[in-house]
């Protein structure tokens, strides 16, 4: 059973969200707590708390505030998702508290009225001189006492000056850690080579190690001070961002590479530290600015990872560099210099690091304070054991155990205190140097956006507070760019500081204004004490800082990738380690966009399925008879359309992929007695798509046609828009659409032609007539001609918006070829017959009407039809008219014979259908008397429908059961329609609810 920790949450929360703890070196360093806070471990955190690794507790206090404890999983066996998960677990916690808030406010609402009514019960009853304005004054009254009525348990110290004293243990110990903190990595912002004493190297300005601390207090002092006034958290902690410390490293190589180890070199190093963290503190700015908090989880998490490891790695050979002061190189005559010649100094490092390896492996990391104390008792220890030894501190020091001293100065306030500020002359900057630091800036940059998105939601988990991550973006950036302006560091919030803060009770401007005060007083004092500090200290902190990120970056990881991915994380370390930061960059680049093109030919198949649509309907489910027969005919129906489905991304990966096995497919069939007439490429649940790949597809259906004798080749872009892609796919298809002979007409296409019988109207949605309308004519006029003739009219290749659109084409096409009269009559049940001349004849409109009824009843005598078409009632709407609404009651099944409905779901977007005349609506609701799950309402200028009242179906159902038994197979065969249309093994999705 792993140890856990305890929370707050709600008794009725089922998602059971817990604060996140960081394990390991989270919870055994002050500065591991976040150097080491990836996406990745702060993810991990997070799912622990889904895994049901916690339990209710039942304490009575706990349960009288409405609360549960559970305890949180903070072992290192846990599985970590994405960090986007990890922030969309922190908003879900955070969107919990502001309904646990509204609750609140309810049982307070609750709580007034009780007040309320007592007073009523305790009194005579209301007088009747009493007025409406003291009735509400009194509310008010009680309302502000229950507001600001303040907790017993959380009342703070009435006295100003036990507030104040109630804050010292919290600033004391925020700025001890803070400086405790700063020795290690001040002493790592410069190489150990630039350093005093060498001949050729020689630092320019005496004390390398107390500039690197005050650079490290400046830029924690200028962030607390700017979040004390712009950030909404009350116990936040500013800290310089220690991640960056390779980063500093590089950038001081280039330098001195370019122009050597002089002043010149100084001046421009700073310039470089004071413009990163302008251009960090603007970029920070301008995220919260225009709310893109979140764009850093568009980064691959494996190069985020990669990176991690190789900034362990990193700080593991700063550790080395730091304890011995010498250079440390992977070579053999680098480990002879750094480690053989000066074990003395490391045998320390690695006692203390290995001692607390044990603590934390024996509590189990239960205890996040145990490394900060630890820390802090090196020193006394390490002094101790000199005692023991009687070694002379003199003697210790200059054995290399400590930090060189300052020398000797008559004031605190002389010209070493204020070096930070007065090192930049831009006269002296190499500018050469500076264009060549561009991509280290760049990657500094691009490394830091990393924390702050991830450490605001943990942080207001841990507090229950409600963030404004754009407000905490923005004062992110006042305070980089206030640290950039005087040549500082970069600086954010930290986690595991604020953490400590706030547990030791720190809050509010007055204590956070402490921590900057006493951040000063450091900066001033720091150095002198700082050098009483032994380099085992600093070793040891940055040794297990170095070597958790490592362990995070590329051991942990282990079962969290693939191969492909893994063995990018290992590049980007080893690069990085081995090359440098820009060239990490490079390969962090490389293994982000290979990962993404092996994958996406690997793991995203671009075929989904194929078939023929002998399984496959389209919602003309009323065809005529004939029509009917003509589909479901086994040698010339529906299995000579041959259907293709698309999935995923189709790109230039995979696209000749897709190419060679549509290929495959078709020749398969090619030869047969299926073999295709008509090919259904559907694109609908494609992703997107490159222009490469778009070139590709456009060029597909020349050689399916002339390959494999294919006659029309159909493509579905599953959008009204087109297909997914920057590249005219669809008006490229269209353009390179042509007829089989010199004729300008085509039967298939819309006719627009004043002179035919009937007009196509490019929006039949809100019109009469459609496009099978102008089919009809084509077809009257056509019905005596040769097949060879008919398909010398149908264009070789179209596109539609939906599979639905391209299956009822298809059919189409199929009863075309059979039979051109069939089309005609098939049409004429189908679609309006407004335009024609007799529609407004009454009796036509009634064998209209029976017409339909007689394709719907299938075995129907007429007698049968004319007996069932007696209880129908004529109905006339209009434009905009409401048939029925959503939910109404079902009393009624109507036959449409002119004009045109829409059926909608009120509570879906976009799930409408269409109705056209030759259509029921209503008749399962007439069956079984379910209300109605759609609104219908009318489309067309007027519509002419026939109603069936349920007054006379019951009355059928009693007197003649036999003619009521059509409308039961009625409803029986268009559910079985619906059913067969949305199981299909290839979806048509744009459907709605059988009436």
């Amino acid at each position: 059973m792993h140890e856990q920790q305890a929370l707050l949450v709600r008794p009725d929360d089922p998602t059971h969200y817990g604060t996140p703890h960081r394990s390991d070196v989270l919870q055994s360093s002050p500065v591991v707590l976040d150097a080491s806070f990836s996406p990745r471990r702060y993810a991990r955190t997070v799912s622990s708390c889904n895994n049901n690794n916690y339990h209710n507790n039942d304490d009575d206090d706990y349960n009288n505030a409405g609360m549960d404890v559970i305890d949180i999983d903070t072992s290192a066996r846990r599985r970590r998702p994405s960090s986007v998960a990890a922030l969309a677990a922190a908003e879900v916690i955070l969107h919990d508290r502001e309904q646990r808030r509204e609750s609140r406010s309810l049982f307070r609402r609750a709580a007034i009225a009780t007040n309320e009514l007592e007073d009523l019960v305790s009194s005579d009853g209301p007088s009747a001189h009493d007025d409406d304005d003291d009735e509400e004054d009194g509310r008010s009254m009680r309302r502000s006492r229950i507001r600001t009525e303040p907790s017993p348990s959380s009342s703070p110290p009435s006295s100003p000056l036990l507030r104040i004293a109630s804050q010292l243990p919290a600033i004391a110990i925020v700025s001890i850690l803070n400086f405790m903190i700063g020795i290690p990595f001040g002493a790592s912002y410069f190489p150990v080579e630039w350093s005093a004493g060498a001949s050729s190297t020689e630092f320019p300005v005496p004390g390398k190690e107390a500039l690197g601390l005050r650079m490290f207090l400046f830029s924690t002092a200028a962030a607390q001070a700017v979040l004390t006034f712009a950030s909404k958290f009350v116990d936040g902690v500013g800290l310089q961002m220690v991640e960056n410390v390779p980063f500093c490293l590089e950038l001081a190589r280039i330098v001195t590479g370019e122009v050597g180890y002089g002043r010149r070199a100084l001046s421009t190093l700073f310039f470089l530290f004071g413009l990163s963290s302008v251009v960090v503190g603007a970029v920070f700015y301008l995220l919260g600015k225009f709310s893109l908090g979140r764009v850093v989880y568009f980064f691959p998490s494996h190069v985020l990872v990669g990176c991690i490891g190789g900034i362990g790695a990193f700080i593991v050979t700063t550790s080395l560099e730091v304890s011995t002061n010498t250079t440390f190189h992977f070579t053999i005559q680098g480990m002879r210099d750094c480690v053989l010649r000066h074990f003395h100094l490391l045998a320390p490092v690695l006692a203390f690091e290995i001692l607390l390896r044990i603590l934390m492996h024996v509590t189990n990391h239960r205890y996040p304070l145990l490394s900060p104390i630890y820390y802090c008792a090196i020193t006394p220890v390490f002094y101790l054991i000199l005692w023991g030894f009687d070694v002379d501190f003199a003697a210790a020091e200059n054995a290399g155990y400590f930090f060189p001293p300052l020398a000797a100065s008559s004031s605190v306030l002389d010209e070493e205190l204020f070096r930070i500020f007065t090192i930049v002359d831009l006269t002296t900057v190499s500018w050469t140097a500076v264009a060549k630091s561009f991509p280290t800036v760049v990657s500094l940059t691009a490394f830091s956006l990393i924390h702050v998105p991830i450490n605001i939601p943990a942080f207001a988990v841990s507090t229950n507070v409600d963030p404004d991550m754009n407000a905490e973006l923005m004062a992110h950036g006042y305070s980089n760019a206030l640290s950039g302006v005087f040549g500082g560091l970069q600086n954010y919030m930290a986690y595991s500081n604020s953490v400590i803060y706030s547990k030791a009770k720190g809050e509010g401007k007055a204590s956070s204004l402490g921590i900057v005060a006493a951040t000063i007083v450091l900066f001033v004092y720091g150095p002198a004490v700082a050098s009483f500090v032994p380099r085992c200290m600093a070793g040891t902190l940055l040794l297990h800082v170095g070597v958790d990120l490592f362990l995070e970056g590329v051991y942990e990881s282990w079962n969290d990738y693939d191969g492909l991915e893994y063995a990018g994380i290992w590049l980007i370390t080893v690069v990085m380690v081995s090359m440098g930061m820009d060239a990490a960059l490079v390969a962090g680049v490389i293994a982000a966009l290979s990962t993404y093109a092996v994958q996406s030919i690997t793991y995203q198949y671009p075929i989904r399925g194929a078939m023929t649509a002998t399984r496959l309907r389209s919602s003309a489910w009323n065809r005529s008879s004939q029509a009917e027969k003509i589909l479901t005919d086994p040698i010339t129906g529906r299995q000579r359309i041959y259907v293709i489905q698309m999935q995923g991304h189709i790109f230039f990966g995979n696209a000749t992929t897709m190419s060679d096995e549509i290929n495959k497919l078709l020749k398969e069939k090619h030869g047969t007695e299926c073999q295709p007439i008509v090919v259904i490429l559907d694109f609908s649940p494609v992703l997107g798509m490159d222009s490469s790949a778009a070139q590709a597809i456009a060029k597909l259906h020349r050689s399916i046609r002339n390959n494999f004798d294919v006659e029309i080749v159909i493509f579905v872009s599953g959008r009204e828009d087109g297909f997914p892609c920057a590249y005219a796919l669809s008006q490229k298809v269209d353009k390179d659409a042509c007829l089989r002979t010199s004729s300008t007409r085509q039967l298939l296409q819309p006719d627009i032609d004043n002179d035919d019988p009937m007009v196509f109207e490019p929006t039949p949605l809100h019109d009469d007539v459609s496009l099978g309308e102008s089919l009809a004519a084509r077809a009257i006029q056509l019905r005596d001609r040769s097949k060879g003739s008919i398909m010398a009219e149908i264009p070789n290749s179209r596109v539609c918006a939906s599979l639905d659109d391209a299956l009822i084409f298809a059919e189409d096409v199929l009863i075309a070829l059979r039979d051109m009269a069939v089309l005609q009559g098939d049409v004429n049940e189908r679609f309006s017959q407004s335009h024609r001349s007799a529609a407004s004849c009454h009796a036509i409109e009634e064998d209209g009407a029976k017409m339909f009824l007689a394709t719907l009843c299938r075995g129907a005598s007429p007698s049968d039809v004319d007996s069932l078409f007696r209880l129908f009632t004529r109905e006339k709407y209009y434009c905009d008219d409401i048939i029925w609404k959503q939910g109404d009651a079902s009393d009624s099944l109507k036959l449409l014979v002119d004009g045109s409905l829409i059926s909608l779901l009120e509570d879906e977007l976009g799930a409408t259908e269409t109705i056209h005349p030759g259509s029921t609506i209503g008749e399962l609701g007439l069956v079984n008397g379910s209300p109605r799950f759609t609104t219908v309402k009318v489309l067309s200028s007027e519509a002419i429908l026939y109603s069936l009242g349920k007054d006379r179906w019951l009355e059928l159902t009693r007197d003649d059961p036999r003619i009521a038994r059509f409308i039961d197979l009625l409803v029986v065969r268009y559910l079985s329609h619906q059913v067969q249309h949305i199981s299909n093994h290839i979806l048509d999705r744009q459907l709605v609810p059988v009436e």
